[in-house]
């Protein structure tokens, strides 16, 4: 027997709530393209300005950080430091390396004041380092209450900076001390004609002055000036304009492009070369 409401083979349309989640499904991707549209033509009519102002697309230069430690004398505008390890097991001091002559310290201080208003940190360049080994006054004496009897020797030593400019006498013992180094990072060809993250640092009066340049990642996308490099930075101001004036940079934007050392052959699609990217972005604190 034949029913009296036979189910159809095939729809001729579609319901009202598949319209409904159609129109939805739409709006969403016409907002991504209009969203696109919009990015790209910010993008060509700055093309010219970037094209400009990155002279350092490719790289980027700067004060690195390396170590901290306290002032524990200050004396004819020498700076020494507390060791490294204390028998009390408090931890003053540490670095990545020591410092040396050429590197720059930043010392906090407060002007001899109470006012906050008046303290800053105060750069100078290390002229000479001397390694005080025993326990005297130019080094970390016990009398300044931040080592105790046996804590420096030869292997724990007191390191004394003297400076360009002699430290402000009004620095005083317990101010904190932040070590830092030239150093720059930037994307090169090897002789294997792939290329590299490489890496090196400076150091003021050091034979040569600059290391080599050491790989530390890649390989990545050949350099490029349309847009496609392996490293890629852009500077921006705080009103989010590309700008070449180092002391308006308030964010930095790093791209990162990689790609395989090797051809893979990735679903059938024949052999080619893997690439992938990354993109940060980095704002910048106490820039002034």
């Amino acid at each position: 027997m034949l029913s009296a409401n036979p189910t159809p083979v095939g729809r001729a349309g579609f319901t009202l709530v598949e319209l409904v989640i159609t129109l939805v499904l739409v709006s969403f991707v016409a907002g991504a393209i209009v969203k696109l549209l919009l990015r790209q033509q910010r993008f060509y009519n700055s093309t010219t300005e970037l094209i400009q102002t990155r002279q350092h697309d490719s790289s980027l230069e700067f004060r690195s950080v390396f170590g901290s430690s306290i002032v524990c004398v200050n004396t004819g505008g020498k700076l020494s430091t507390v060791p490294r390890v204390l028998a009390s097991g408090a931890a003053m001091t540490n670095w990545t390396r020591p410092p040396a002559a050429g590197d720059s310290l930043a010392v906090y201080n407060d002007q001899g004041t109470l006012l906050v208003a008046d303290d800053v940190w105060s750069l100078s360049q290390i002229t000479n380092v001397t390694l005080v080994t025993t326990n005297v006054a130019n080094g970390c004496p016990v009398a300044t209450g931040l080592t105790q009897a046996g804590d420096i020797s030869a292997a724990n030593p007191s390191y004394q900076f003297t400076f360009v400019s002699a430290a402000p006498a009004v620095i005083p013992v317990g101010a904190a001390m932040r070590f830092f180094r030239r150093v720059r990072y930037r994307i090169y060809k090897d002789t294997d004609n792939q290329w590299y993250l490489g890496f090196f640092d400076c150091v003021t009066g050091r034979v040569p002055v600059c290391t080599s340049t050491q790989p530390i990642a890649g390989p990545f996308q050949p350099y490029s000036a349309t847009g496609t490099s392996g490293l890629q930075f852009a500077y921006y101001d705080s009103t989010g304009a590309v700008t070449a004036t180092r002391t308006l940079v308030a964010r930095i934007s790093l791209v990162v492009r990689g790609q395989g050392a090797t051809l893979l052959n990735l679903a059938g699609a024949g052999a080619t070369v893997f690439r992938d990217s990354l993109r940060m972005e980095v704002g910048l604190r106490n820039r002034k």
